[in-house]
């Protein structure tokens, strides 16, 4: 039985990816290994009805209201981690904070995607050179890593030159809520509660350059009067929002790609379960949660064959080369004219949705913590 202290800022204040990896973890965790003692390490809290429940179920640690919060993530937690007998400490988003490596806790670290050295322009420069000290040290001290793909791995090894054999590659998993059903009176009420159709093509994910929404949107135009359905993008950005905006509006296309930056996650299992087909056509993900979320709502998929997408899709989707806008077209009209292969689809894309699950999640995890103890 172990103590086991977490970095918990992501789990109780990003919506999405990071918040959605250390949620799944903590809960599968709890579950699958209550014989350990799990200690949550945040330097503030977000109350809503998912932070009650890691607040109720964990002992949650943040620091005095006189105290800096970005200070004490990175420093003064040490102290409060060998107070509490901490045996393991897993940093969930890339950090472990400074000077653990002069105590006796054994430190784990997660490490995502490293995007901001494979796609820079998406990350101002203050951002690249924070992300690169904090980073590199962390896989350097830590005395294990989990990528969340081979991908990532790959990347690690590349970038930081860290030996391969200190990596673990543990796949998620994605909320349960992608498997509830509904009728048929409930999804007509979202959509029109959200304004929108009740057929679509679907896009979910931040609109960013390496998310290549741009080039979605371009192959959309491409065959837009072949096919009678609009594209609709869940999603928000900056820079690249509002060139994506800017191309929609000087192409006419506002009534037929509709983007939506305000979609909840009590909604967001019936938009999926709503459409045709769920375009994803990153040039990059370190895992991509969303795959998983389409499969298990009984959507078919299309995908890019990059980075760790095939490791995700298996052969449950339809992959695209992100890079030819003319590929993506290709797909999104033979998958709208097949509804056989859409059907196959979604019947191999539940069965792939089978093998990440929050029970194997928690058993990987596990895994890595017993080699060091």
């Amino acid at each position: 039985m172990y103590r086991i202290g977490f970095d918990a800022k992501r789990l109780f204040h990003n919506t999405t990816g990071l918040g959605n990896y250390s949620r799944s973890l903590l809960r599968s965790l709890k579950e699958y290994y209550p014989e350990n003692t799990y200690i949550l390490y945040s330097p503030s809290i977000t109350y809503n009805d998912e932070s009650f429940f890691f607040t109720k179920e964990f002992e949650t640690v943040t620091p005095s209201i006189f105290m800096s919060k970005s200070f004490w993530r990175s420093h003064l937690i040490v102290n409060s981690l060998v107070e509490k007998d901490i045996d393991i400490y897993h940093g969930l988003s890339h950090e472990l904070p400074l000077g653990i490596e002069d105590t006796t806790i054994k430190t784990v670290v997660t490490i995502h995607d490293l995007i901001y050295k494979l796609f820079p322009s998406d990350f101002p420069l203050i951002d690249k050179k924070i992300y690169d000290l904090k980073w590199k040290n962390s896989c350097q001290n830590a005395n294990a890593i989990i990528a969340t793909s081979e991908a990532t791995k790959n990347d690690i090894v590349k970038f930081f030159k860290v030996d391969p054999k200190k990596i673990s590659v543990v796949y998620q998993t994605c909320s349960s809520i992608f498997d509830a059903r509904f009728s048929e009176d409930e999804k007509n009420q979202v959509l029109e509660k959200v304004g929108l159709p009740s057929k679509y093509l679907l896009y979910v994910g931040a609109i960013m350059d390496r998310k290549n929404v741009l080039s979605l949107v371009k192959a959309y135009n491409l065959i837009k009067n072949q096919i009678d359905i609009p594209l609709v993008i869940v999603g928000k950005g900056r820079d690249c929002q509002k060139k994506l905006m800017a191309y929609i509006e000087a192409e006419n296309l506002q009534d037929k790609v509709f983007v939506c930056s305000s979609i909840g996650n009590d909604v967001l299992p019936i938009v999926y379960q709503c459409a045709e087909m769920f375009l994803y056509p990153s040039c990059y993900e370190g895992f991509g949660i969303p795959i998983l979320e389409a499969f298990r709502s009984g959507v078919p998929v299309v995908i890019s064959n990059v980075s760790s997408l095939p490791e995700v899709g298996g052969d449950a989707c339809y992959y695209i080369d992100p890079y030819n806008i003319e590929s993506i077209a290709r797909a999104i009209m033979e998958l709208h004219e097949n509804k056989n292969l859409r059907m196959q689809l979604v019947n191999d894309g539940f069965e792939q949705a089978k093998k990440f699950t929050l029970k194997e999640f928690a058993n990987k995890t596990d895994m890595v913590y017993r080699s060091l103890m």
